[in-house]
């Protein structure tokens, strides 16, 4: 299927991948980061992409955003995952190592679902089944930024959220309690990477950014201060700045 994909830009192409539940415009910010070709994909059920009317893996996500990069005529990028994003971008350099010049990883980790978590995770799909996605977004809310966040920024991301369609939702919800540990991958990448999270994500801490960027060869960690699970959207101005010295370091 095709995927909606803001294309903007010129420069070394750097595919975004959003987390969950949210949408390529959580990218939007990123925007000014200078001599990028900017690749925004809404993924299936998620912002202007229609949903998938099946079930969905890590793998389907990664071909169909490898796919919108044939179409293109684009050979290799930068991958660019924040939470959700981030396993997305573990199972392209499964698929096709080749085709990966790089990983920003954001606010995500390396390692499969816990027993526990990936029973909520099934419990939730049943959730939305029931009373569709406003249980989600009341949720996930509060930890995608900090509590000084302006209520201005709030409001946007609940926006960004709930222009997520519940089939979407459920997709994805199977997909991360499917996916793979991906801590077996981490050594054998032979990329540069930059790891970027908030010092106050509840959700994927600090802690999980050093120990990706201990297994990593070539790799860095930034912890942006202030900043939640949504650290590139309440803390845009540090997050370019980093991102744009290692694109061009």
């Amino acid at each position: 299927m095709n995927l909606h994909v803001t294309d903007s830009g010129a420069g070394v192409p750097v595919v975004w991948i959003h987390g969950f539940p949210l949408a390529s415009e959580m990218f939007r910010p990123q925007l000014a980061i200078q001599g990028v070709r900017h690749l925004m994909p809404d993924l299936p059920g998620f912002g202007r992409t229609r949903a998938a009317e099946r079930e969905l893996s890590m793998d389907d996500y990664a071909r169909f955003v490898l796919a919108e990069l044939d179409r293109r005529g684009i050979e290799r990028a930068t991958f660019a995952g924040m939470s959700m994003g981030g396993y997305v971008c573990f199972a392209a350099a499964r698929l096709a190592p080749e085709r990966i010049a790089g990983f920003i990883l954001i606010d995500t980790r390396e390692t499969a679902d816990t027993e526990e978590a990936r029973k909520g995770r099934y419990e939730t799909i049943e959730k939305v089944r029931r009373e569709g996605l406003g249980p989600i977004v009341d949720s996930m809310l509060p930890k995608m930024l900090t509590r000084n966040a302006s209520p201005e920024m709030v409001d946007e991301v609940r926006e960004i959220m709930e222009s997520t369609s519940p089939a979407g939702a459920i997709a994805a919800l199977g997909a991360m309690a499917t996916r793979p540990d991906s801590t077996p991958l981490l050594p054998s990448l032979d990329i540069r990477t930059l790891i970027i999270t908030g010092a106050d994500d509840p959700i994927t801490p600090p802690a999980d950014a050093k120990r990706m960027a201990a297994a990593i060869p070539n790799a860095k960690a930034v912890i942006l201060d202030d900043a939640a699970h949504l650290s590139n959207y309440q803390q845009p101005e540090a997050f370019n700045r980093a991102a744009f010295l290692w694109l061009t370091g």
